[in-house]
């Protein structure tokens, strides 16, 4: 039996891109996939006993196949992916496929040289997980310090958003009057203000942001126009946050 598992924690054009993945090792080889195993909207930080793919890895048998497009899909701390190798693929002899790494083994006769790329692969996906938690905390730390700043902040949906979570004071009914008039307004801003066009064709050409900050800077100092929405030369955080909007952060 040949077994697929998904784990998406974000979109499902993430899962469409797995599924994709899949398709294009089996086809050629003229394999079908018995069986579509997926963890929806589930970070790689949980652990595998407590998602669907325990619950698969519990049904496998000597010989049969689990495919995954990269490793991370089956988590992303070390300890807990050492675990699901040693503790339950090992034991029942299962062929694993990681396609995107080319890995294709027996797990039950791993080698040395087989167990130190598994670590590897393992290392990497739990720095990535770190790296995209420490970014994360930086987009969270800038926009909250918009907020103390400037009120508030332009979201990537294009939303006016004045605080965190789910239901934001925006959006209470007593302040969506002044919310869409906020985000009418921001938006009127960016289209004429001098400084946004700037920053836009500057991110755009691939400058850094303390090199946009520094000539910026310059600029106010010639035409004090060239200032944010409420006044004043631009400065780092601000910057930072345009570059998300312009550019997409990943």
């Amino acid at each position: 039996m040949i077994y697929a598992y998904l784990r998406y924690s974000t979109s499902h054009q993430d899962e469409k891109q797995q599924v994709q993945t899949l398709k294009d090792w089996t086809e050629p080889r003229g394999l079908t996939i018995d069986e579509f195993v997926k963890d929806e909207g589930v970070s790689g930080g949980v652990s595998y006993t407590d998602r669907n793919l325990y619950r698969l890895v519990q049904k496998l048998t000597a010989g049969d196949v689990l495919v995954v497009s990269e490793l991370s899909r089956l988590g992303r701390a070390m300890a807990d992916i050492s675990k699901l190798l040693n503790e339950e693929l090992k034991p029942r002899k299962i062929r694993l496929v990681i396609i995107k790494s080319a890995i294709d083994i027996d797990c039950a006769k791993m080698k040395a040289q087989d167990e130190f790329v598994f670590s590897a692969l393992s290392f990497a996906a739990q720095l990535e997980k770190e790296l995209i938690q420490s970014r994360t905390q930086s987009a969270i730390d800038a926009r909250k310090e918009l907020i103390k700043k400037d009120g508030g902040f332009i979201s990537k949906a294009g939303r006016y958003c004045t605080k965190f979570g789910p239901r934001s004071a925006n959006a209470l009914p007593g302040n969506r009057a002044s919310a869409r008039s906020k985000q009418t307004a921001a938006k009127s801003w960016r289209e004429k203000s001098k400084l946004y066009r700037f920053v836009k064709r500057k991110v755009k050409d691939g400058w850094s942001d303390d090199d946009i900050v520094k000539e910026a800077r310059a600029m106010y100092e010639d035409d004090p126009t060239f200032c944010k929405m409420k006044g004043g030369p631009l400065d780092r955080t601000t910057c930072w946050i345009w570059r998300q909007e312009i550019v997409p952060f990943i």
